[in-house]
């Protein structure tokens, strides 16, 4: 009996430690989808802006 308690929550555990790696991992794929959007967006911003560097003479 007691071993099949231990065995099953083995498996909890393996589950858990599973799920938290698959959100850890899907946190960080958010994480660059968001930067390379900012940079994306940040890069047409500057594309618009008139040519801010001094002429030279």
């Amino acid at each position: 009996m007691f071993n099949e308690i231990m065995r099953a929550r083995q498996t909890e555990l393996h589950v858990a430690e599973t799920t938290i790696a698959h959100r850890m991992t899907w946190e960080q794929l958010s994480r660059i989808d968001r930067l390379e959007r900012a940079l994306k967006k940040a890069r047409g911003r500057l594309q618009i802006l008139p040519n801010l560097a001094p002429k030279a003479h």
